[in-house]
């Protein structure tokens, strides 16, 4: 009985296991953004950095408070050394007598207590710390706009490739119901064979488009969970709809390149990296400070040659220790220049990310401006195309039109869709990057 209990328990847990895993998670685009934004591996990695940069904060704190240590030793002295005095006496020739000094056993105990009193580094170092811990959360905010850049194009793309696919097996159900009509034409001597030849070259053309439009939504969606952090095994479902994503979008009519440079998360981490650069330098120049510690020491120590007969002593000693800094060759004073140029290099880098971040976001309108224009036109070829091959498709079936002009309408239709894809893509993309241009993501 207690087998068979231990048998359905695990039965049990391993249904309830693959169910989990086999649960469907659904996300919209703005659902898949915020999950991402926390559950990315990247984003995960980013939240450790600003944990231990809040550890290393208390690291510098503790520098400045009391620091206890105690040490111990316990020893057998196997072999003692021995010593020769010399042994003059008025009159005879000088004798030597070998003593040893030191007893068979000995063992200490000792114990020591720091504080610092005043050390220019230390008041540095603390803030140092904090600015540490304000760069790796500007660096974490940064990580998650990247995250959410790519799970917003990973996620564009998936939608895409679904539409895509749902599109050529539409195609390859009407190639398939011609093909089969027409093949009923020339069993009936209505239809020459290379009518039936060619409409089965579509078909085929048809399949191979729905097997890469299956290959191409597998691969998106595999990059959409890794994006996400979820795993590659886990069912998902994107509820939005590409149309739906795109209404808002081709309603963007204006778009501005002016925005504060200093609100972005690029101009954010440089503004705290020379804040950081900063502290460097006043830190080497505190190096010509001297450093003021106060300390207590406490010792206690037995010794003998048996441990039944020890004697012991204690020591004490408090005192306070001065460093002067007074001449180092001039190392000092060249790390202190070498802070100097770091500093001004880092000024050099804000003005330059200044104009960078301003060149970005023209080219970004300007990509995002060509890319509306693109998509009309190829929206609209898309549906001439179309309109040109179905009515080529009905003139077909009434014997008005050859399979050539068929397969060549359909042609076109299959590139004016592929064109169409490409620039829709391409839309949402630079609309992406145009919204992280200006800060907005």
């Amino acid at each position: 009985m207690k087998k068979l209990l231990l048998i359905l328990m695990i039965c049990s847990v391993s249904t309830l296991s693959i169910s989990a895993q086999n649960d469907t998670l659904s996300f919209s685009l703005q659902e898949a953004l915020d999950y991402a934004t926390e559950n990315a591996f990247v984003s995960k990695s980013a939240a450790y950095d600003i944990e231990a940069a809040e550890k290393k904060v208390w690291e510098y704190m503790a520098i400045g408070l009391p620091q206890v240590d105690a040490t111990g030793q316990l020893a057998n002295n196997l072999k003692i050394q021995e010593n020769f005095i010399k042994m003059e006496i008025p009159g005879q020739d000088p004798e030597f007598m070998k003593v040893q000094f030191g007893q068979q056993y000995n063992w200490n105990l000792t114990g020591n207590v720091n504080q610092l009193l005043f050390d220019g580094s230390y008041i540095l170092g603390v803030r140092a710390s904090k600015v540490y811990v304000e760069l790796s959360t500007k660096a974490r905010e940064k990580t998650q706009i990247e995250v959410r850049e790519a799970v917003a194009q990973a996620y564009y793309v998936a939608l895409i490739s679904k539409k895509n696919l749902e599109t050529f097996k539409s195609n390859l159900v009407v190639n398939e119901q011609t093909l089969k009509e027409t093949d009923a034409y020339y069993q009936n001597g209505f239809r020459e064979l290379t009518d039936v030849d060619q409409l089965r070259l579509m078909v085929n053309n048809s399949k191979n488009l729905v097997l890469e439009a299956e290959r191409q939504l597998l691969i998106a969606e595999a990059v959409l969970k890794y994006g996400m952090g979820i795993l590659i095994e886990q069912p998902i479902k994107l509820e939005d709809n590409i149309d739906f994503l795109l209404t808002p979008v081709e309603a963007v009519k204006e778009v501005s390149t002016d925005f504060d440079v200093k609100n972005h998360i690029d101009y954010s981490v440089m503004i705290t990296q020379e804040e950081a650069q900063k502290l460097v330098l006043k830190n080497e120049k505190a190096s010509y400070l001297p450093k003021l510690n106060a300390f207590y020491n406490y010792g206690y120590y037995e010794f003998g040659d048996s441990f039944s007969d020890m004697n012991n002593s204690e020591s004490s000693m408090l005192g306070i220790s001065l460093n002067v800094p007074i001449f180092s060759s001039g190392m000092r004073r060249s790390k202190v220049k070498q802070e100097k140029i770091n500093y001004l290099k880092i000024q050099n880098e804000m003005e330059m990310m200044e104009q960078s971040l301003k060149q970005q976001l023209i080219v970004a309108k300007s990509n995002f401006k060509n890319a509306q224009a693109t998509y009309a036109y190829d929206k609209e070829g898309e549906q001439i195309a179309f309109r040109i091959y179905d009515r080529t498709r009905m003139k077909f079936g009434n014997g008005l039109a050859t399979s050539t002009e068929l397969s060549q309408n359909e042609g076109q239709y299959i590139q004016s869709q592929i064109s169409f894809i490409q620039s829709t893509l391409n839309l949402l993309d630079t609309y992406v990057l145009y919204l992280k241009a200006i800060n907005q993501l």
